[in-house]
């Protein structure tokens, strides 16, 4: 940051025109240029314009460069999960006036959409984003970097992972030195199952997590490794499993529930794709309970809709009406918070639990196998057409039952 830009700054917010500032001083164009930064100026001159803006330059530029420091540590501080120091700097940040420096400006608007993302707060993030990528052409290489960050990050969110590499493939580290965008694109590979690209950045991630001692997102990198490391002729289960649980104790020592239930959900889904339901059900209620605060969460309802799907793969299961209780349970959720497709995965658990297999291989063919094609949760949709493939199978209808057989070895 340049001693004019501070010159701009305060010489707009006295409102004073060039020509006023440099009156006795030096010429219009002079001042221009210095506010520029595209002139060399003497200290006197530097002196006489301190005066007349009643500052002194000096000082302001070292608490500027302070002022960006905090800007870097609030970032740091999201990165590193670091709720209660990520609130201090917010309030240390908006305390100070000069976040309405324009180019300090530009990169507090793009730090506050990081923000509205880790509340939660999708609207306000694309609403600030949307701001910023208008005025992409004044950014700074940094600037635009952390931008394209942030939308890839945010295209995640909304499960568009193809359009979250278009923004995060065009980082380039050596310019943003902020590594954490692997860890998004090995995500957002992850759930495009380019699952060798996936493992890659998932590396590169954790390498940084490891050099930056950020213990909680080196559990984050782990676990997308973990998954992305896929199935074949070599894969150990078990051996899975107790990476899984090395990973759910080392979030038990640092105290991190949401990364807990994370791993005891993909622990719970990896059980129910071996067909061990049993095993399944154990750690899908593991999850519900430390889920239990949020239960009306896209989240809870998904590990609802596991747990259920998995108990009625049990004998027996299906007369019990405690599952009926629960379907009914996570359909009045699913309509509060308006999650059509947890609503739909509801409607056919009820199709299920009935007995009524007819019309629930026909809403999976119908409803869900198209659901998951639309939003990319290709790995949840290979359950599916397997069990479309069974169900033609049994049926004796070859012909249908071929197709899927074709779909699923294709992704396999």
């Amino acid at each position: 940051m340049s001693l004019g830009t501070l010159v701009k700054f305060y010489r707009e917010k006295n409102e004073l025109t060039q020509e006023e500032l440099g009156k006795g001083i030096c010429s219009v164009s002079h001042v221009s240029k210095i506010e520029r930064g595209i002139t060399q100026y003497s200290s006197e001159i530097m002196d006489l314009l301190s005066r007349r803006l009643g500052i002194n330059l000096e000082s302001e530029l070292q608490s500027l460069q302070k002022y960006e420091r905090l800007l870097d540590e609030w970032h740091d501080s999201m990165v590193m999960q670091q709720e209660s120091e990520v609130e201090r700097l917010k309030e240390a940040i908006e305390k100070n006036s000069l976040f309405l420096i324009h180019p300090i400006q530009n990169k507090y608007f793009l730090l506050q959409a990081r923000y509205y993302l880790l509340k939660g707060d999708l609207k306000q993030a694309e609403r600030r984003l949307s701001e910023m990528n208008h005025q992409r052409k004044e950014l700074g290489s940094y600037e635009l970097h952390l931008l394209h960050h942030i939308l890839g990050m945010t295209e995640i969110i909304k499960g568009r992972f193809k359009k979250a590499l278009e923004y995060l493939l065009q980082i380039n580290e050596k310019e943003y030195l902020n590594n954490e965008f692997y860890y998004q694109i090995a995500i957002a590979y992850l759930n495009l199952q380019f699952k060798v690209k996936a493992y890659h950045y998932s590396e590169l991630a954790l390498d940084f997590f490891r050099k930056t001692n950020n213990f909680k997102r080196v559990i984050d990198a782990e676990t997308v490794k973990l998954i992305s490391e896929g199935r074949n002729e070599f894969w150990d289960f078990e051996d899975l499993v107790g990476r899984y649980n090395k990973l759910i104790i080392q979030c038990d020592m640092i105290n991190e529930t949401p990364k807990k239930a994370v791993l005891l959900s993909n622990l719970a889904y990896e059980y129910s794709f071996a067909g061990d339901y049993n095993r399944a059900t154990v750690y899908y209620k593991k999850t519900l309970e430390l889920l239990e605060p949020e239960t009306k969460t896209h989240n809870y309802l998904n590990n609802l809709i596991g747990y259920v799907y998995c108990c009625l793969q049990l004998e027996n299961n299906g007369e019990d009406a405690k599952l009926a209780d629960l379907i009914e349970l996570g359909r009045k959720n699913a309509e509060t918070i308006q999650d059509q497709s947890s609503l739909l995965f509801f409607q056919m658990l009820s199709l299920l639990q009935k007995s009524k297999k007819e019309l629930y291989f026909e809403f999976i063919e119908e409803k869900i196998i198209p659901l998951l094609e639309e939003s990319g949760k290709y790995q949840q949709l290979l359950t599916y057409e397997k069990s479309m493939f069974q169900h033609y199978l049994d049926q004796g209808n070859n012909e249908k039952a071929l197709k899927y057989a074709s779909r699923f070895v294709n992704k396999s």
